[in-house]
């Protein structure tokens, strides 16, 4: 073994010392490894960088300068193994103390670590939160048909006596001018646009109802306060405006040949009870997320204790990283995002803290909850085994499925896997013990969290979204 834990000691609420023995030979070994380093980077009149002899080092620095060089060469190799033999989870950078180095004797340093601080949870059983009525009603269920119906609608000239209604489709001219000079985005030719859609800005749209094909008028209007109009944004334009042509939605007629379109039904009843069992699923879903959303909030909000500098700092860091990873791809700076997004760069960074604390109490409330419920939250190697299949029938292709299997029965993937589930029960649990009231509402949505560039989250299955963990991007 080329290390030996001699000791380890609590000495604060979360923090441990190591008394650690390194072997003479590993020492040894990075002497050698030392001089190189020391030669690379010094400067000895006389002498190339990475060609100085030995005995120059060590009449420059002496030779016990040489032998702590190697002490911390071999102390950051075996640091990892260290730290993984030791069982601990540490949060920073260790503060490390030599208190034995003789050429041939073994390597002895202490290490000062400060470890994730296991919280004191609140009362997890029995939070009360709002359940969302997962009923769907007659109207609701119409208001979804039509809008399937509307997904395969075909746009169809109206009268020219017509006047143009909101949900028309429109193809327009319009040539907008401020002081008679243009402007960017103030005029288009052949322009398609649907009637109070929000493409262009509302009182622009709203200008245009009461209009008919072969109409043209003159208008005076404010434009919005968006970046897209550039220096012209928030100031009056004149437009001069033509009609050119208005078409209006059809929708199909729900009959046998549409619903054939739709997919294999028997018949319109069928059609509306596979419909309704999907709204019902919908809503089930929000509802867990809801009720799941409520009871973290809960917890977050009631511990007493503080996270940690480091555990912030360094999430903090990794959303930055993502952050800045996206707009990259993207292909524009922070700069230009804080001002699309009309932000500063201290509200930036102010989101990013706060974001930074919750998922680092999310963390560790969850590693609580795992410790104090171990037992009835150990997969058994029956679910593992189920887990893993119900991923693999994801993947199509022979050679994608036999990486992820690859993976999947990996330890690191076996212990992804029991992760997974874990968290999966402690959800359950959670859920299970809520006192929930019931409300009805048609509302949807869920918590607000910071717009990453190039993320949209969508439709993600309740209480199965990641958790971050140190460490984890």
């Amino acid at each position: 073994m080329s290390f030996k834990i001699k000791s380890q000691k609590k000495i604060d609420l979360n923090k441990v010392k190591l008394d650690i023995e390194i072997t003479n030979n590993i020492l040894k070994k990075n002497i050698g490894r030392a001089y190189k380093d020391i030669s690379k980077k010094t400067n000895i009149p006389g002498f190339r960088k990475g060609k100085i002899p030995y005995q120059v080092i060590d009449s420059n620095y002496g030779r016990q300068y040489v032998l702590n060089e190697a002490a911390s060469l071999a102390i950051s190799e075996l640091y990892p193994e260290i730290i993984e033999q030791s069982g601990l989870n540490p949060i920073d950078y260790p503060k490390v103390k030599i208190t034995q180095i003789k050429e041939d004797m073994p390597l002895w340093f202490e290490i000062e670590l400060d470890l994730e601080p296991e919280i004191e949870l609140p009362r997890y059983k029995g939070i009360k939160v709002t359940g969302i009525s997962a009923d769907v009603s007659d109207e609701e269920l119409e208001r979804q048909i039509d809008s399937i119906r509307g997904s395969f609608a075909s746009l169809e000239p109206v009268s020219d006596n017509r006047p143009i209604e909101k949900g028309d489709y429109v193809t327009l001219d319009f040539d907008g001018k401020i002081d008679g000079k243009s402007f960017s985005n103030g005029s288009e030719q052949d322009y398609l646009l649907e009637v109070g859609s929000g493409t262009l800005f509302a009182d622009f749209e709203n200008s245009l109802i009461g209009m008919k094909k072969g109409e043209s008028k003159k208008v005076t209007l404010k434009l919005p306060d968006d970046p897209n109009y550039k220096d012209a944004a928030g100031r009056e334009a004149d437009y001069n405006i033509s009609i050119k042509e208005i078409k209006a939605r059809k929708f199909p007629e729900f009959d046998e040949g549409f619903l054939k379109s739709l997919g294999d039904y028997k018949d319109e009843e069928d059609f509306r009870n596979s419909l309704r069992q999907k709204l019902i699923e919908q809503k089930e879903n929000f509802r867990k997320e809801k009720i799941v959303g409520e009871i973290i909030d809960y917890l977050v909000n009631n511990i007493n204790s503080g996270v940690p500098e480091a555990m912030l700092k360094r999430r903090a860091r990794q959303i930055n990283e993502e952050i800045d990873r996206n707009l990259k791809n993207q292909k524009i700076n922070r700069e230009e995002y804080v001002k699309a997004v009309k932000i500063t760069e201290d509200k930036l960074d102010s989101d990013i803290r706060e974001r930074a604390e919750r998922e680092t109490k999310e963390y560790l409330i969850f590693k609580a909850l795992e410790r104090v419920e171990k037992r009835n939250i150990e997969p058994s190697e029956e679910e593992i085994n189920e887990e893993k299949n119900n991923i693999l029938k994801i993947y199509e292709k022979e050679e994608d499925n036999k990486k992820v299997k690859e993976f999947l029965e990996s330890d690191d993937g076996k212990e992804n896997l029991v992760q997974t589930l874990r968290r999966r029960k402690i959800i359950d649990l959670l859920v299970s013990n809520a006192k929930v009231e019931e409300e009805k509402s048609t509302g949807g949505g869920g918590s607000k969290s910071i717009w990453k560039p190039g993320k949209n989250k969508t439709g993600d299955e309740a209480g199965n979204e990641e958790l971050w963990t140190p460490g984890s991007k």
